[in-house]
């Protein structure tokens, strides 16, 4: 397909800005339209194709994700999650037991609840033997026993089951992201004669217009915004989002590495590339902020705007650091997501 004029258009009628949780965000209701995450499953820089984006996203679990959505419940949103004291086993086995424990509650008998579990967790999926679900049950046993007793949800807050691994490096994050001043700063900007307004876990639906070379294609987009926040004496808007990471902190945006020969000699440096590249998350918030600029400006909102990384450490000394992102780095993001828009459509086309 000849790329030689392609123009993207956002329809304002269809912007929308509702405060909605994760289930809702990923529920089927909205799996129509396209997420950052789903536009890395075409991108061939990321192991991308046609035939992987008409798959979708597999089931997939892990402990580095599970402590993340914890630590980004209780930081943006303190009000409606709660950690546990219960713990949980550790890896796909505990989320297999959350999902079987979600099954007998929905009246599902035991055989089915199993199968439909490990399924859902990747746990031993259709390979559950005899003695690995004697190991799995001696295992989660003594957490479902105290966990049927609990209710799902107290007064609106929803109970976060955490293994103790996890909970430990929870509870380290949490205090390294409230102990550091300029991360309360960027995420609840106080001091000013009228106060900032904060947006936390606030979701964008809109349409836009593909045309390439005169033939329009109506795509539907949509993203999960961890923190915005719009100052109106400064006239300014600013997107945060919040990461963790298993590596140390000042290699997350890139960094120069020494290098040595065989006999430890210095050579030289040369360039690494950090989470924010490796994950391609200069596309995130470039498409975000596009999105977020659309949205505010719908509204009347022709304000300034800035992007910034808040990462923290999982791992000692669990340091904490806001990251700005450059109007570059917005644009590399932009291009990328456009560029991906496009082979959407040539993917439409095919089928």
């Amino acid at each position: 397909m000849s790329l030689t004029k392609t123009t993207i258009r956002i329809l304002p009628e269809t912007i929308r800005l509702v405060k909605m949780t994760d289930k809702e965000y990923f529920s089927s209701e909205n799996k129509d339209y396209i997420s950052n995450s789903k536009l890395g499953l075409i991108n061939p820089d990321e192991g991308g194709s046609y035939e992987k984006y008409e798959q979708g996203f597999k089931s997939g679990y892990s402990d580095s994700f599970e402590l993340g959505s914890a630590v980004h419940a209780i930081v943006l949103q303190p009000d409606y999650f709660n950690v546990s004291d219960l713990r949980k086993p550790g890896g796909k086995l505990g989320l297999c037991v959350e999902k079987f424990y979600e099954y007998r509650r929905k009246g599902l008998s035991i055989n089915e609840s199993i199968s439909l579990s490990s399924a859902d967790a990747d746990y031993y999926k259709d390979k559950m033997t005899p003695t690995r679900l004697k190991t799995a049950i001696k295992s989660s046993l003594p957490f479902y026993l105290k966990r049927i007793h609990i209710k799902d949800s107290l007064d609106g807050i929803e109970t976060i089951y955490l293994s103790e691994t996890n909970a430990a490096k929870y509870e380290k994050c949490v205090l390294g992201i409230k102990s550091n001043p300029k991360v309360d700063e960027i995420l609840y900007p106080k001091g000013l004669i009228t106060p900032a307004e904060v947006y936390n876990e606030y979701a964008i639906f809109a349409e836009v217009e593909v045309t390439i070379d005169g033939k329009l294609t109506r795509l539907k987009l949509k993203a999960k915004l961890d923190n915005f926040t719009v100052n109106h004496e400064t006239q300014e808007i600013t997107l945060n989002d919040l990461k963790t990471t298993g590596k140390p902190i000042n290699f997350f945006m890139g960094n120069n590495v020494t290098v040595k020969d065989e006999e430890g000699k210095y050579i030289g440096k040369t360039w690494y590339d950090g989470s924010f590249q490796k994950f391609h998350y200069y596309r995130q918030m470039g498409m975000y902020l596009w999105l977020l600029s659309c949205c505010m400006q719908n509204q009347g909102f022709n304000y300034k705007l800035k992007a910034n990384m808040v990462v923290v450490e999982t791992i000692p000394e669990f340091r904490t650091k806001v990251y700005p992102v450059t109007d570059k780095q917005i644009k590399q993001g932009l291009d990328e997501f456009k560029k991906l828009l496009t082979l959407v459509v040539e993917w439409i086309e095919k089928k």
